[in-house]
Parts: C-alpha cells; structure tokens; sequence
C-alpha cells in the first residue's frame, strides 16, 4: 500500500514486492492472491496491477474509463478483437457464471460456446469493467492467469465511486508515495487527460518545492529533514518497477542521467517505453538487466554504464 500497487506480471510483481518488505517469499505472493490481500485489476495506463483490495476499487474508478465510455467500442472494434455488440451481453452473462472459481481461458471456452478467437478479448473487457478478476500462478515465473467473477471472488461487485472523486484520493496517494513531482508525473504515470490530473492535483493541499515540484504539505517537514545514506546504498529493482514507471520522461533525471535513459528505457519500438530492470547506486542508475527463465533457472543479462571495480 505504501506504493499503491505493483505491476501484475511475474517476476517484477514478486520482485518490486522483496525489494521492499524485509521477508518475502514464494509462500507471501500467494497468500496476496489466496487470501484475497491483493487484487489484480486494469489501473494506470490501462496496465494490469496487483492492488490492495481496500483500494482497488477506488484506482479502478480513476484511471478505467467506465463500461459506457465510446473508447471500449473503439477498442474491441479492430481486426482479431471485434467483439459482438448483439452477443456481448449475454457471453458475458455466462462466463460470470461460470468463472464462480477461478478458471482459465481455456478452460472457460470448454464450458462455453466462445469463438476461439475472441475469447481473451471478451475477458479482458468484462475485466476492465471490474466485474471479472484475474487471478496469478502459484509459481514466482508463471504468467499463467486465471478469471474469477468479482462479486464471486468478494462476496460483492465494486463499489461504485465517481470518477473525479477518485482521481482525487489517487493523486493524494501518488503524491505522498512519488513526490515531490509535477502534475505531468501525474498524467503520465496515470494515462488520464492533462485536464483530469490537474483538477484532481487541485483538490490537493499541496506545496512546490521548486520547479513545479509537489508535495503534500504535511510531508514538508520530514522533507526538509531528510539525509542522504551514509553508506553506499546498492537497489536491484525489476522490470517495470513502480519506481521507474512513476515519471513522465522527462521527470526520470531524479534516478537516471537523460544520456543513459535509452539504456533503461530503450527504444520505443523495443520496449514500448517501458523500464527495463535496473541497478541503482545511491539512487541513480548505474546499469540495466533483464531476464529469461529456461525452466526453473532464471538467467540475468546485466548491463553496466561502466566498467566496475
């Protein structure tokens, strides 16, 4: 909750998480999922995170245009995603029904009469209407998911909570986990119009600490006060960590020079502008990695700035 959620994917969900809490293990991811601790849902930039369930239907609300919203019909109009407006309906009505346990798509398409081709889609949209839920592996490295009806998975559906009112709360919840940091942070990390997350960041009792810098005004003092570490300080965060996805571009100069960005970021076309795994010494970039299992065995590929002592 300190930082609001975590990307869904293994390993960088497991790992943002043991790169934070003192003891976590294999046994601590599933009980996120288990004991429904944490829940897995569409939020900022229509992403997938693991949200504490307390919140997720407040960051739900914010960043996920409601299920009348035009941009779903656009969406689920194009070539391979086209979904039937005449039978949306009711395939949703029967794989809400089913999917009372967790199920994956596969086994959801056995049950159901579903065209093959769409049945990702279908699900993806009921999800992004928070009436279906995505359940993860058990393992640290699978991504293998599962789908569970929300109301079945809760005991209820969301609670419904306007959308301006709770872009306000996550602006207050990103400013004390990201500050200090400019309202285009904000816009960024979120996706929502320059008009949204200004109008949200308003609503805020917040202080500029310089260059369009803010900060909730409570945090000010423990600002003030706060000292650099006085031993080197060495953080291995993963893919996609909520750190790096936290700044529009041209706010990342905090964790790394803008000549060594490309190395973190990479080209749009090869990462989508998304963060690589980094190595931080003292808080600034000093090397990227990235990963790849071969069966149980996850091999690493580091790449340092510079030659290391």
């Amino acid at each position: 909750s300190d930082i609001i959620a975590v990307h869904s994917a293994h390993p960088s969900a497991p790992l943002s998480l043991a790169a934070r809490v003192v003891s976590f293990g294999e046994k601590d991811l599933s009980r996120l999922d288990q004991e429904r601790i944490a829940l897995r849902i569409p939020a900022m930039r229509l992403s997938v995170y693991m949200v504490p369930k307390e919140t997720a239907h407040l960051v739900l609300s914010a960043v996920v245009p409601p299920a009348s919203d035009s941009y779903w019909q656009k969406r689920y109009s194009g070539e391979g995603r086209a979904i039937p407006a005449e039978h949306y309906p009711t395939w949703t009505e029967s794989i809400l029904r089913v999917a009372a346990t967790p199920l994956t798509a596969a086994e959801i398409k056995q049950q159901l009469d579903l065209p093959e081709a769409i049945v990702k889609a279908v699900l993806n949209r009921i999800a992004f209407e928070g009436r279906l839920l995505r359940v993860g592996a058990m393992s640290l490295r699978s991504n293998i998911i599962r789908y569970v009806a929300t109301e079945a998975w809760l005991g209820s559906t969301f609670a419904s909570v306007a959308q301006d009112q709770a872009l306000a709360w996550l602006a207050g919840e990103y400013l004390r986990s990201f500050g200090p940091a400019r309202i285009k942070d904000f816009q960024w990390w979120t996706g929502v119009t320059a008009a949204r997350a200004k109008a949200a960041i308003a609503t805020l009792d917040t202080v500029d600490v310089g260059n369009g810098l803010l900060l909730p005004a409570s945090d000010l003092p423990g600002f003030e006060k706060q000292k650099p570490p006085a031993s080197d300080a060495v953080d291995l965060l993963p893919q996609w960590d909520s750190y790096t996805m936290g700044y529009a571009p041209d706010g990342r100069a905090r964790f790394v020079t803008p000549d060594m960005q490309h190395h973190v970021y990479g080209k749009l076309g090869a990462t989508g502008g998304n963060a690589l795994g980094v190595v931080l010494v003292n808080g600034l970039a000093h090397g990227s990695w990235t990963s790849r299992f071969t069966g149980s065995r996850m091999n690493v590929t580091l790449n340092m700035f510079e030659k290391t002592t």
